[in-house]
């Protein structure tokens, strides 16, 4: 079965959520193709050139990020369902729609606009079952300013499955793990 065949209501969720790290990893060739694309990805979110980064998402694209529920290690339930509320729970046309707000210069949380510095390290890529996708996972550290007075930081966990088009890849699932459970931040017109 392929990522744009699935069957279950939330399955690209159940998928995103499964990714474990423990496949055969892929090559350090691939693996080096891999960690560029990321690189460039976050080059095109740090300079606002969002068409561009939106070319790089596959039409059949989940883009989730859920909202995390502080548990008791003794509590026996998941921080994180496929029905959990999410702040993201996109797909690629959804992106568009996000995209087309910030170009309509009408989004006064980007007046003056954030300035963004986007890191992603520990990058680790797997093969997956079907031929030419691959498992991949990465820390990312964002950093927003916005004035002197409205400057943080976020840290979090990405599993993708990224889909290998001719040279180079595109995002087909996209989960985002951010590690606080409350959002500290006033505003969240990002994209991770």
């Amino acid at each position: 079965m392929t990522t744009a065949t699935l069957e279950k209501p939330h399955a690209a969720a159940y998928q995103l959520l499964a990714l474990d790290g423990k496949g055969k990893p892929v090559s350090d060739t691939q693996l080096l193709a891999i960690e560029r694309f990321l690189r460039a990805e976050a080059r095109l979110l740090d300079n606002e050139r969002y068409r561009e980064w939106h070319g790089l998402m596959a039409e059949d694209l989940f883009y989730w990020l859920p909202l995390r529920s502080n548990r008791f290690r003794r509590e026996k339930r998941p921080e994180i369902e496929p029905t959990n509320m999410a702040i993201f729970d996109e797909t690629r046309d959804e992106l568009d729609l996000r995209i087309q707000r910030l170009e309509s210069g009408m989004t006064w949380t980007e007046d003056p606009p954030t300035r963004h510095v986007y890191a992603i390290t520990n990058v680790e890529a797997f093969e997956t079952e079907v031929a030419g996708e691959f498992e991949v996972h990465s820390v990312f550290t964002l950093y927003r300013n916005r004035s002197e007075h409205d400057d943080n930081m976020l840290m979090g966990r990405r599993r993708d499955i990224l889909r290998q088009k001719g040279d180079s890849f595109e995002i087909a699932r996209r989960l985002i793990l951010i590690q606080q459970a409350t959002l500290l931040t006033k505003n969240l017109t990002v994209f991770f």
